[in-house]
């Protein structure tokens, strides 16, 4: 019988344990809910991110709440799992999380892809308004992720043509420029073209 403390093993000692009560966790569904919950509010990261984790796995709107309080995390990839937990399970507050943790689970791998590049990409051309005024943000990594997730879109859209030429027709646009005026100007221009055929 579980107790109000039992994590299941996913704070077991060796790192094989955690990974096995993990999975058996996953498989067994949305019962293991409780126990996921009560991970997100572990003292160790790891546990909480993999409850995180649990969480967008199986599903359970119950748990709706406590990912979206996982967003103020101090760790960042405990909140890159709690706002793609968010999407999975459909939650009207995913598409902000999303943005809101753009930069909070890199793709290591693949940059400079992160959970929510993918999970915004996924969803398509309507996440378009929230994520262009990234385009603007301070850091240059936040801007490259925003484009990425423009570029895939706006390539896939029919009317945008080709992108290289859309891209040069609204100023050439780099997130990496130093010059914060043009570049500001350029995403301007981005967010008045996807304003138009996103509303």
């Amino acid at each position: 019988m579980n107790t109000p403390t039992d994590l299941g093993g996913l704070d077991a000692a060796d790192p094989a344990d955690r990974m096995s009560a993990y999975t058996a966790l996953v498989i067994a569904g949305r019962v293991s809910t409780p126990v996921f919950l009560r991970g997100l509010a572990s003292a160790d990261a790891d546990v909480r991110e993999k409850s995180a984790e649990g969480l967008a796995e199986t599903g359970d709107p119950a748990a709706a709440d406590a990912l979206a309080d996982a967003l103020s995390d101090p760790e960042p990839l405990v909140r890159g799992r709690a706002a793609q937990a968010l999407a999975a399970i459909g939650d009207w507050r995913s598409l902000d999380a999303l943005v809101r943790t753009i930069d909070d689970y890199p793709d290591v791998l693949h940059t400079p892809h992160t959970i929510a590049t993918y999970v915004l990409i996924a969803r398509g051309r309507d996440v378009l308004p929230s994520v262009a005024p990234l385009l603007d943000a301070p850091n240059p990594v936040t801007r490259q992720r925003a484009l990425l997730v423009v570029q895939t879109l706006v390539s896939a859209m029919p009317e945008a043509g080709d992108w290289t030429t859309l891209w040069q027709s609204l100023g050439a646009y780099d997130p990496n420029s130093r010059d914060d005026a043009v570049r500001a100007a350029c995403a301007a221009k981005w967010a008045q073209w996807i304003s138009a055929r996103c509303p």
